[in-house]
């Protein structure tokens, strides 16, 4: 099953920290039909209470974490 971030958890995404899942616990955006991972249903209700700003947040940390890696591979 694939999703958003590398199928990694969108809060944990957000606390700076790569938390890798299955995607078992999912969310599915009703807008646009992105699938987002968490690795426990705890860190999905959190995301439930406000997902829009979930995702931007972790979108904006996402793209951070992608620049700061490609700097040590170049």
């Amino acid at each position: 099953m694939q999703g958003e971030f590398g199928k990694h958890d969108v809060l944990g995404l957000i606390s700076g920290h790569r938390i890798p899942t299955d995607c078992s616990i999912n969310w599915l955006d009703p807008d646009d039909g992105k699938r987002y991972c968490f690795s426990s249903g705890t860190s999905l209700l959190y995301f439930q209470e406000q997902p829009k700003t979930n995702i931007r947040k972790a979108t904006e940390v996402w793209e951070n974490m992608k620049i700061d890696s490609s700097e040590f591979m170049g």
